[in-house]
């Protein structure tokens, strides 16, 4: 086990009480799977709200972009938050805005590419690495105000946005890059020694799960990071950041504090080997 890295302890039977006891998998998840800061920050009408919704726009964008898989849909299209952002109501905004022309695109990659470039340009949100009222991990809405957001923020938005039209989308990220020379670190914006970084995988049509930047218009998995990202270095005994993660919402084997923000923890799944077999 990676230091720094727990084996699992996230809550995962925190129980909320409710009049709906009968058999609904989606709704059922979530309880299942909240973290106990989530279930005390979401309301219960809000959780029911965005249950129903996420079901009512994955039979809209099956018709288009084919069927996913319950176990896929319920870790990365169905929860209410994407990481450690405070919950704000999304998918009804995002959805209502963005679906007549995202689904006009057969091919789910070009949708996500689609979304990549309008909602930053329709939002007015750009990267900025800090400013005034600056939070790392800010919701969409908090962005949208700010007219700003970090990695993590970009990321948090373009995954909302790719989930409300019912494309499967996680936030990746590394707690550090592997820095070489100090002279090239400074050149690629990589001085600081724990610089990390976020960004959005997509579960496409050939079932694997392809990367690119949020707010940065690129073919997926060509990125300015690419090469970066294939220096990264498995977790191990000694250390754990310098890999790469993927968020999951459920509850998994390894639990770390966020790169963004070490006093919140994230439950993640270790998807390096992806990007290093490109070297």
């Amino acid at each position: 086990m990676a230091a720094g890295i727990k084996i699992a302890s996230r809550s995962s039977s925190v129980s909320l009480t409710s009049d709906r006891r009968n058999s609904d998998r989606a709704y059922d998840f979530i309880l299942e799977n909240m973290s106990k800061s989530d279930i005390h920050e979401i309301t219960q009408d809000s959780l029911q709200e965005d249950v129903e919704l996420a079901k009512q726009y994955r039979a809209k964008s099956e018709g288009v972009w084919g069927p996913v898989s319950d176990e896929v849909w319920m870790e990365y299209v169905l929860p209410p938050k994407v990481a450690t952002e405070a919950y704000t109501p999304w998918r009804k905004d995002f959805h209502e805005k963005y679906w007549a022309k995202a689904s006009k695109y057969t091919d789910a990659g070009e949708a996500v590419k689609f979304l990549n470039e309008q909602v930053f340009k329709d939002l007015n949100v750009s990267y900025m690495k800090e400013y005034p009222g600056h939070k790392p991990d800010q919701n969409w809405m908090e962005s949208t105000k700010l007219h700003h957001a970090s990695c993590t923020g970009l990321s948090i938005m373009l995954v909302s946005a790719c989930r409300s039209v019912g494309i499967p989308a996680r936030l990746a990220m590394t707690p550090a890059w592997v820095t070489g020379s100090e002279a090239e670190d400074c050149k690629h914006g990589l001085s600081d020694e724990d610089q990390n970084h976020s960004w959005v995988e997509v579960l496409l049509a050939d079932g694997k799960w392809h990367y690119i930047g949020a707010s940065e218009p690129s073919e997926f998995d060509q990125t300015w990071f690419t090469d970066q990202a294939a220096k990264a270095i498995p977790s191990s005994s000694e250390s754990f950041k310098n890999s790469i993660y993927a968020v999951s919402f459920k509850p998994t084997e390894f639990v770390m504090p966020a790169p963004w923000n070490r006093e919140k923890e994230i439950s993640v799944v270790e998807v390096v080997e992806r990007y290093t077999q490109k070297a």
